[in-house]
């Protein structure tokens, strides 16, 4: 009875987390678009700032809503005093770790942020920020509810159900939790972040019925015909996603180079978008209904080539210079227009009209490239247009595509922002958990501690009587001056132990971590290693190498424990 007990209030726990979290998405996910669309269509119809050249009106209205969207970014960051937007890699890394989780009010104003800047016009995008907000969500519900679940499983439950409410995918949202932020798949975490997906796709349809964001055609024509054409497409959709990374990690440094206030910045970028925007006005915000009409095959192809070329640029300036948004939205738009453009060009070179498979294929790979997800964008096809035929010749564009991306440039963008953060994904949760453990906690008292005028003699019936074959010379001050051996002690004899002790010994400082004394001591023989604090350069303890390998292997422990439950 115990067992059911328990049992039946772990299912009403998950089913009230997932519920709760996946409401809360379906909410915050079509408002944040709903209100996106609005201002872009007060923007699309407004006149102010208009000037008549040559006979003809034009409207600057676009730079005026997005010096107003950068004048909201500015006062969001100072006035909470934000040192840094945070987006899904943040997600990524506080699902690997506990010492440093997501910050809740980072999370809730790098959202109003993206919001802010999508309104007004920039080119970035929503699925980024809400992904983002989803995982502070679930965090911040885990304070108020007691479980048996990790605080990953609550990060997994608001991801999954960003993805869901927004593409409407909730098999996509809980592949997706597992496959780009877990990294790992757990039994204990699969039931409540399906509920959560699944909850945010059914109330989102329930409260906000809306025709799909994506308008993809389901007639595909035989898989033999198109097959061929996206294996060799693929590492041109490849390419185009390296180039859409490294431009967006190429402008952040440029910014960071920049000898100017960080204030300005957004408004820099604000300013050359919204005049781009002027003339080229698809690359504008969020873009979906450019999505939809590139699809539809309704753009030229002179017109493909420059919103692909501008909305690279544009968006790589945006959240480079500080207009922060997310990324998947324009690789969206940036694969749609690749395919697009690729599909036209078969058509004149003779080929069958397959330009809309194209685009579609195109429009996953790029975004499986850049976001690390690629079975996920599969999914997202395969629910948007419920075609078995779409997803199997999706998926063959999107894996080749994967592959050659993780060659050239890394897992996805995400990874990279943490590499340049000196943080590696790739190691897993031990390398990650090892890496925050300072020694500075398992050094111990338990050492033979000399002043240096201690004669050999005196240092060895010490040593003898405490079990120890080593100890540490010490000033008066408590500065470690050096290390003396057993076998120095015996040859020392009556002289001082000064001139016998090895000055160089060997040291950990206390800041130093597992990992970093794991690497110093594999050449290491010997009883222990002195503990140094390294700004005072006092002896605060000695660590044998014994205790460090048990407390290495306690610590890789706790990391496989939870991702096996």
């Amino acid at each position: 009875m115990h067992k059911v007990r328990d049992a039946l209030l772990e299912v009403v726990i998950i089913l009230l987390v997932g519920g709760l979290i996946g409401a809360v998405l379906a909410i915050v996910s079509n408002l944040f678009v709903m209100g996106v669309q609005w201002f872009g269509l007060q923007r699309e119809v407004s006149d102010l700032l208009s000037l008549t050249i040559g006979g003809q009106t034009i409207s600057f209205s676009s730079v005026l809503f997005l010096w107003a969207a950068a004048a909201v970014v500015v006062v969001l960051k100072t006035g909470f005093g934000i040192g840094r937007w945070a987006g899904p890699a943040d997600s990524m890394y506080a699902a690997h770790q506990v010492n440093e989780p997501l910050d809740i009010k980072t999370g809730l104003t790098s959202t109003l942020a993206a919001f802010a800047s999508a309104s007004g016009g920039g080119s970035v995008g929503q699925y980024g920020p809400i992904v983002h907000f989803g995982a502070t969500m679930g965090i911040w519900v885990k304070r108020f509810v007691s479980s048996r679940l990790s605080h990953e499983v609550y990060l997994g439950c608001g991801v999954a159900a960003a993805i869901s409410a927004g593409f409407n995918a909730p098999i996509a949202g809980v592949i997706f939790a597992h496959e780009a932020i877990l990294r790992h798949f757990s039994v204990r975490a699969i039931a409540p972040i399906t509920v959560a997906s699944v909850s945010a796709s059914a109330l989102g349809n329930q409260w906000f019925p809306h025709r799909t964001t994506f308008e993809i055609s389901s007639v595909v024509p035989p898989l033999a015909e198109i097959v061929p054409v996206l294996v060799v497409l693929a590492p041109m959709f490849s390419l185009i996603a390296v180039c859409f990374m490294w431009a967006l990690r190429y402008s952040a440094q440029s910014a960071a180079k920049i000898k100017t206030s960080p204030i300005l910045l957004p408004f820099i970028a604000a300013t050359i978008c919204g005049l781009v925007g002027v003339w080229i006005p698809q690359i504008l915000g969020l873009g979906i209904s450019s999505i939809n009409d590139m699809i539809a095959g309704e753009f030229a192809l002179s017109l493909l080539l420059t919103v692909l070329i501008a909305k690279v640029l544009m968006t790589a300036l945006c959240i480079g210079f500080g207009l922060f948004g997310g990324v998947f939205s324009p690789s969206l738009f940036i694969g749609v227009a690749a395919g697009a453009l690729a599909g036209q060009l078969l058509v004149m070179f003779g080929f069958a009209d397959i330009a809309s498979i194209i685009s579609v294929a195109g429009m996953a790979a790029v975004s499986s490239a850049v976001i690390g997800a690629p079975v996920s964008a599969v999914l997202i096809i395969l629910e948007l247009t419920q075609s078995y035929q779409y997803a199997v010749a999706v998926m063959i564009a999107v894996m080749v595509c994967s592959l050659i991306t993780h060659r050239l440039f890394g897992h996805s963008i995400f990874d990279r922002q943490l590499l340049d953060r000196g943080i590696d994904l790739i190691k897993g949760r031990e390398a990650i958990a090892l890496s925050q453990q300072s020694i500075a906690s398992f050094a111990s008292q338990d050492y033979v501690r000399a002043e240096p005028t201690t004669t050999g003699n005196q240092l060895r019936q010490e040593m003898k009587s405490r079990g120890h074959t080593e100890a540490y010379v010490v000033d008066d001050g408590g500065q470690l001056l050096g290390k003396v051996s057993i076998y120095e002690a015996i040859e020392c004899a009556d002289g001082s132990i000064s001139d016998f002790m090895d000055t160089r010994p060997m040291t950990l400082y206390a800041h130093n971590s597992l990992a970093e004394a794991m690497a110093k001591v594999s050449q290491f023989v010997g009883e222990s290693l002195p503990v140094v604090n390294a700004e005072t350069g006092k002896l605060e303890g000695s660590l044998a190498e014994g205790a460090l390998f048990q407390a290495v292997i306690d610590v890789q422990n706790r990391a496989r424990t939870l991702e096996r439950t």
